[in-house]
């Protein structure tokens, strides 16, 4: 028998969607789904595209972090952590370390001026890719870790929206600096809900860590099936795409287009925010030491995701200012609800001609046609992809 707030939700729901669609539908106001390619096809309610190539210099000089266009979707963080015996150095998160730095207007062919690459003084600039050239940006987001005498000032960044229940996730992103750091691109409920992509500065620039937390067991062991150290056919200081899927029972890592791998592990199953970070405690068992005056950037041209989500899609109350404060929303039993809902337009977001602009891959605006939110078989086509029911994520 029907739970009554079941329907009153469903309900409201509809009501918040046509509200939210303005705003949660990035560059495609007349999409009413997105699907996704790759080896597991989905679907999603609510696509976001922040893009950092082009902000202009005056805001750049330390103002976009204090603009709406910053503060109505990030919070960079201010935490830190004290020195022990495992991580000896001390690490404090400055919002400073989070900015906007611009393009140089010279070439790389010759590697010509590294410097104005990078607004860290202590990076080390010839780790910058030499094919730089090919893409078209004039700005980026840095997120940067600068070791200090007494401590290693480092960079976090969360969304605001915290309240993410699956996702596809895709980031321009290339890092550079010195050994010593780590470079995290991740979506995080807590210490058990959490998928990450991480990149250690000590490693050869092939290999990226994936993994589903948690990655040790309570006797400090790391756990073998947690995750990955891939060996990937690029460099991470060049510029890659870097993709995230966190699906129902899988997540998937991509680079690039290619599919590298995938782990059914502890996948999350708590409503999540994603997060990137650029940091060090001097820990051996990770992150090892940077030298004293040395840095690293993890730098971004955009984000490109699509989502659904747990509870009102405008996320829980207090959301916006407390680190990592998802609240366990009353309406879970609701998440694997399958209802029926509209979907008149679904839009692709892989293989368009501009990134960040879904295109139109099917309209059919005179049936109401349900879409399976979030698993669709590895053979799946358009056609199938647009049959079946929409899980609705609340």
């Amino acid at each position: 028998m029907p739970i009554p707030w079941l329907t009153l939700a469903l309900f409201s729901t509809f009501v918040q969607l046509t509200v939210a669609q303005a705003t949660l539908h990035d560059n495609a106001a007349n999409c009413s789904c997105f699907v996704t390619d790759g080896v597991q096809p989905a679907t999603y309610l609510y696509h976001r595209f922040f893009d950092f190539r082009n902000i202009s210099s005056s805001l750049a000089q330390g103002q976009y972090s204090k603009s709406s266009a910053w503060t109505n979707d990030w919070y960079s963080q201010n935490w830190g952590t004290d020195a022990t015996d495992d991580t000896p150095v001390r690490m404090l998160n400055d919002p400073k370390n989070v900015f906007i730095a611009q393009r140089s207007n010279l070439t790389k062919s010759d590697d010509a001026n590294r410097d104005n690459l990078s607004i860290s003084d202590n990076a080390d600039r010839n780790n910058v890719s030499k094919s730089d050239d090919a893409d078209d940006y004039n700005s980026y987001l840095t997120l940067r870790t600068v070791r200090l005498p007494d401590f290693q000032s480092a960079a976090e960044v969360e969304s605001l929206q915290k309240n993410l229940m699956y996702a596809s996730i895709r980031l321009r992103a290339r890092v550079i600096g010195d050994a010593g750091a780590c470079a995290g691109m991740f979506t995080v409920y807590n210490d058990d809900n959490e998928s990450d992509i991480e990149i250690l500065t000590m490693e050869p620039k092939d290999k990226i860590n994936y993994s589903n937390q948690p990655t040790v067991d309570n006797n400090g062991e790391v756990i073998p099936l947690s995750g990955v150290d891939a060996v990937v056919p690029t460099n991470w200081t060049d510029w890659n795409d870097h993709r995230l899927d966190w699906l129902p029972h899988k997540t998937s890592w991509y680079i690039n287009g290619v599919h590298t791998v995938d782990n059914t592990y502890s996948v999350p199953r708590e409503a999540s925010c994603l997060t990137m970070n650029m940091w060090s405690n001097g820990g051996e068992g990770w992150t090892g030491k940077m030298r004293v005056g040395g840095s690293a950037e993890l730098q971004i041209q955009w984000i490109d995701m699509v989502f659904n989500t747990s509870g009102p899609v405008t996320g829980p109350p207090g959301a916006t200012t407390k680190k990592r404060d998802v609240a366990t929303l009353s309406s879970r039993l609701m998440r694997r609800k399958r209802a029926e809902t509209p979907c008149k337009v679904a839009c692709a977001v892989d293989g368009v001609k501009k990134v960040g602009f879904p295109e139109v891959v099917r309209n059919s605006t005179a049936t109401s046609l349900g879409l399976h939110s979030y698993e669709v078989s590895k053979r799946a086509t358009l056609a199938s992809l647009l049959t079946g029911s929409l899980l609705f994520t609340f």
